[in-house]
């Protein structure tokens, strides 16, 4: 019995240490009406606690009502003086075949990493993100959301 006991504790205390995650941020932005305007900015502010690389981590949340199979994103990194860092990405939301990428039924909940880390100092930091494609305004986008985890690089300082 004592053996099942301890059997439990430790299944229990790993599923509960699996739960936990290494993000310093992540936050989602609802889009009004479901329609994300081409000059419509998403504004995050992180905090970033040390020295270090970051990896970000954009999400997007759609419908299918979406009609595109991608979505071009701009991102900014700036902090309270200047742009440290522009991309730009392509995001496949859906296969060749038309199959939705993503998890989730009638509401896909898409992650994408972005490439390379983010080498940031500590201090406040302003992201946004824009909708980069022709359409005037996107219909089926739900939330657009970032996570922010610290990178697995040793930490650097930026000039």
């Amino acid at each position: 019995m004592q053996n099942i006991k301890s059997l439990f504790l430790l299944l229990l205390s790993c599923f509960f240490g699996g739960c936990t995650s290494s993000a310093i941020f992540e936050d989602y932005r609802n889009i009004p009406q479901e329609k994300w305007a081409i000059n419509s900015d998403i504004q995050f502010e992180v905090e970033i606690p040390q020295n270090g690389d970051y990896d970000f981590i954009l999400c997007i949340r759609h419908t299918t009502d979406y009609e595109m199979a991608n979505l071009w994103c701009f991102l900014t990194v700036a902090d309270s003086t200047r742009t440290i860092r522009k991309d730009s990405v392509n995001i496949m939301v859906a296969e060749a075949d038309g199959k939705w990428k993503g998890k989730g039924n009638l509401l896909k909940t898409l992650e994408y990493p972005l490439p390379d880390p983010y080498a940031l100092n500590t201090g406040k930091y302003f992201i946004s993100v824009k909708q980069g494609m022709r359409t005037p305004t996107l219909k089926g986008i739900k939330n657009v959301g970032l996570i922010v985890r610290p990178g697995t690089s040793v930490p650097t300082t930026i000039e």
